[in-house]
């Protein structure tokens, strides 16, 4: 009875065991030392095709489960048996409409129990075959992801690299061999190496940047004056510092990205020199025409007014040259003041001191100065639109009178010989700015003139009526101010001018 139960319980287990391997999802497979089968788990049977083992009789493994004629090169289970030893090993089908890889686990089977000259004769082997296409497709697009990225950084026209928590270098790209000027030693000499501990990196400033970024805080300097390892200056750069984080959010390293910006730096400086040289020859040039006119009448009238003084004190003098020593006096005190004015306003274009900052109701200072004119009488049709309860704004208050007038009295200028000649004034909020547009339409500007206007010493007038600083001290008085000022005109048709001035917050 004992017998008959230890037979059913073996039965039971095997059946068990049996179930266990055919609800595995790789094939599993038993053979002999000559490679032919023995058992196989359902798996294998529907991995393949079922029919094969209806009467499989004991095939090879290689005929079949690899349909082929001869056993394969490098047999797992001829050096899984030589060296009694789990063999893992990779084999790919040679078909090209669903190429596979496969995992094959080859393992000789130990028998428990003492050995015996049968048991040699009698070895067994189990092999275990994962489908792992997917998985190796995988890592080949990764790898190939890699190689691209690795690529990509390789050949950019910009250095990047890696600097990890203490500051080190881990990873430099070819580009930043170049900007370091270490050519070929630049991965040797620069990995590991310290940039934070770098006198010249402290020195510069750039260190406290990189100790900000490995804290977690982005930066970008813009034509950062940097100084490199060796002390070397000169060199201008746009540096990015973005800081990486782990799975964790933990900052693992710095990505810093540098382009060297010497050439377009000093181009720039250039461009600027040259800049200033232009205006500054501009200037002299206005300044010269603008004061040579009334110093020239005033040299020619005194030169008359010394003859006659000379006749005055003879006492030959005529009524009628004494009233041309009147005149030539009265000439000589205007034209006088005239180059004072002009002087004067050159003074306000360039100083900053005295500009008092105050907060500002730009309509009440529109309404104010036109009040003080009289339309009427110069025949011109005013239109305001001027918007009530406008937010405030900061600025000087007699610099932003002057401005307002300044334009408007270029509008009346324009208007002066039309018939039916306006000008409207419009003032209202716009997002965070108040916006004052003074339109005329007078005589226009010509479109090749727009771009001078603010220049110095430019004037579309008539020579005498106007010194060509108004409008450059509109222009700079609403610069100081955080404004700006911009105009469209057509020739014939008239002007807009437009005032954009930043509200106060309340």
């Amino acid at each position: 009875m004992k017998k008959n139960s230890f037979m059913i319980n073996s039965r039971i287990e095997k059946n068990i065991i049996l179930s266990i391997f055919d609800t595995l999802p790789m094939a599993v497979y038993l053979m002999d030392k000559n490679k032919k089968l023995l058992w196989a788990n359902n798996t294998l049977k529907e991995f393949l095709d079922k029919s094969c083992f209806d009467h499989f009789d004991k095939k090879e493994c290689f005929r079949l489960i690899f349909k082929r004629d001869i056993p394969c090169i490098g047999c797992p289970a001829d050096e899984a048996l030589k060296n009694d030893a789990i063999k893992f090993s990779e084999i790919r089908n040679d078909s090209e409409e669903n190429p596979k890889v496969f995992l094959i686990t080859t393992i000789p089977l130990k028998l428990s129990g003492k050995k015996t000259d049968r048991d040699e004769k009698k070895k067994y082997i189990v092999e275990i075959i994962q489908d792992i296409t997917f998985q190796k497709r995988a890592e080949e697009e990764l790898r190939r992801l890699n190689d691209f990225n690795k690529a990509i950084i390789d050949n950019a026209p910009v250095a990047i690299f890696t600097i990890d928590k203490t500051g080190k270098f881990m990873s430099v790209n070819p580009a930043l061999a170049i900007l370091s000027g270490l050519g070929a030693e630049a991965e040797e000499k620069l990995l590991k190496f310290n940039w934070l501990n770098n006198k010249y990196t402290i020195n510069c400033g750039l260190a406290e940047y990189i100790k900000k970024g490995l804290e977690g805080e982005p930066f970008e300097l813009q034509d950062f004056p940097f100084t490199n390892y060796r002390g070397d200056k000169g060199q201008y750069i746009h540096f990015r510092g973005v800081p990486l984080r782990g799975n964790d959010g933990n900052i693992e390293c710095l990505l810093c990205i540098i382009e060297d910006n010497t050439e377009k730096v000093k181009a720039k400086i250039q461009s600027i020199q040259d800049a200033k040289m232009s205006v500054i020859g501009r200037l002299m040039t206005g300044v010269a025409h603008e004061l040579n006119n009334p110093l020239a009448t005033i040299v020619a009238n005194s030169e008359l007014a010394c003859e006659l003084f000379k006749e005055f004190k003879k006492g030959s003098i005529s009524s009628e040259d004494l009233k041309d020593l009147e005149n030539s006096l009265d000439v000589i005190q205007q034209q006088a003041f005239r180059c004072k004015n002009i002087i004067k306003d050159m003074i306000d274009l360039t100083k900053k001191e005295g500009f008092e900052t105050v907060k500002i109701d730009i309509g009440a200072c529109l309404n104010e100065i036109l009040d003080q004119i009289n339309f009427k009488k110069l025949k011109i049709e005013l239109i305001k639109d001027i918007s009530q309860n406008l937010p405030l704004i900061k600025g000087d208050l007699n610099a932003m009178k002057q401005c307002l007038t300044n334009i408007i009295q270029n509008a009346i200028d324009a208007v002066e010989e039309r018939d039916n000649g306006f000008i409207s004034i419009k003032s209202y909020e716009l997002e965070d700015s108040v916006i004052v547009e003074i339109e005329d339409n007078g005589v226009g500007i010509h479109e090749s003139l727009i771009d001078r206007i603010f220049e110095p010493f430019f004037s579309t007038k008539e020579t005498g009526k106007g010194v060509g600083l108004g409008l450059t001290l509109c222009y700079e008085f609403l610069h100081r101010m955080g404004g700006k000022i911009d105009v469209k005109s057509s020739l014939g048709k008239g002007s807009i001018f437009r005032i954009s001035l930043p509200a106060l917050e309340e």
